[in-house]
């Protein structure tokens, strides 16, 4: 699968995830600085069913829309998930350019007398940027910074400020605290290698008590959808939602056994999402080394159909080898 593919399922699973109202509400009301959060409730709340992002993006990136009543009037939430492994420094020019798309319909669709009254008031547009991104945002937050001779023409010049929402700058400790399904998202999200991906989802099942029956739903659901190269992965999650929380403890401190084995036998973590370095070859053999023990002997068959395994496979038979009871187990991998 590559980047633009894995992209475009990340996007569409935060779509999904956030085109729910209440998760959306949890989100602005816990993750964005403002004065107006709590005059948002999911009746006064309708989502947009339409994208504006531009066709030079369609691969790249996916956008959420929102629209609220203030006080008798209409303002949008426009919410552009950015979930690419490098900074654009254009995007306070790109979420110029959306807003005056949406801006462009309402005019398009408003009568000509009454765009003519004095009273008319185009609606207020409040961008918002979702990053998941390794690297720090240095883009610049507001319009101003990429126009050339702002500070000498000041107000004269148009300007906006954009909420920015960096998944991985928050501290573990504060997401754990909030214990809400946004938090959830992020301590999952986050850059970290897969034992500490099973640690946080084990502590987030067993503590985090505020999260509904749904939410949860929720949480199983994205997590299904985003992380679909992985072999056993959707396995897993149907185990660990499934069990009670005795057993989650077993069945999530399995799988980090596993991955702690190979550790202990030389093969580094991988950076993220489950991905392990290394040179394949170099984790099929100690893999049949591990089978060998387990099992005392490996017929000769299984270890030549062990070596043409591909690397997601080898690496979850690995994840998995506490729970191989008989050599017929290994049948289902082949």
């Amino acid at each position: 699968m590559n980047d633009s593919t894995k992209n475009n399922i990340h996007d569409k699973s935060y779509k999904d995830l956030f085109s729910n109202k209440e998760t959306f509400l949890n989100l602005i009301q816990n993750f964005v600085n403002n004065t107006w959060g709590s005059q948002l409730t999911k009746d006064n709340l309708t989502l947009i069913n339409k994208s504006y992002i531009l066709s030079d993006y369609e691969e790249q990136e996916s956008d959420i829309v929102y629209k609220a009543n203030f006080n008798g009037n209409d303002v949008f939430f426009y919410v552009l998930l950015e979930f690419q492994s490098s900074v654009d420094f254009r995007m306070p020019i790109r979420l110029l350019l959306y807003m005056i798309e949406i801006w462009r319909e309402i005019l398009k669709n408003t009568k000509l007398n009454e765009f003519r009254r004095k009273s008319f008031r185009l609606p207020a547009i409040v961008p918002i940027v979702l990053y998941n991104g390794k690297k720090k945002w240095t883009s610049s937050k507001e319009l101003k910074d990429v126009i050339s001779n702002s500070k000498i023409f000041g107000e004269n010049i148009l300007n906006f400020k954009y909420e920015f929402i960096d998944i991985n700058s928050y501290d573990k400790e504060e997401l754990y605290n909030k214990q809400d399904i946004s938090s959830a998202i992020f301590l999952l999200d986050q850059n970290i290698d897969r034992i500490e991906f099973y640690d946080r989802l084990k502590d987030i099942i067993i503590q985090f008590n505020k999260l509904s029956g749904e939410e949860k739903m929720q949480l199983k659901h994205w997590l299904v959808n985003i992380n679909t190269e992985e072999y056993n992965f959707k396995d897993n999650i149907e185990k660990i939602f499934s069990s009670n929380k005795e057993e989650v403890l077993n069945v999530t401190s399995n799988i980090s056994r596993g991955l702690e084995k190979l550790k202990e036998d030389g093969i580094e973590e991988g950076k993220a999402k489950g991905k392990i370095e290394g040179k394949i070859e170099g984790k099929t053999e100690i893999l049949i080394k591990q089978l060998s023990r387990k099992f005392k002997s490996l017929p000769e068959e299984y270890i030549e159909k062990i070596k043409t395994l591909p690397e997601s496979i080898v690496e979850n038979i690995a994840t998995d080898i506490f729970d191989l009871e008989s050599l017929e187990d290994l049948k289902k991998y082949f």
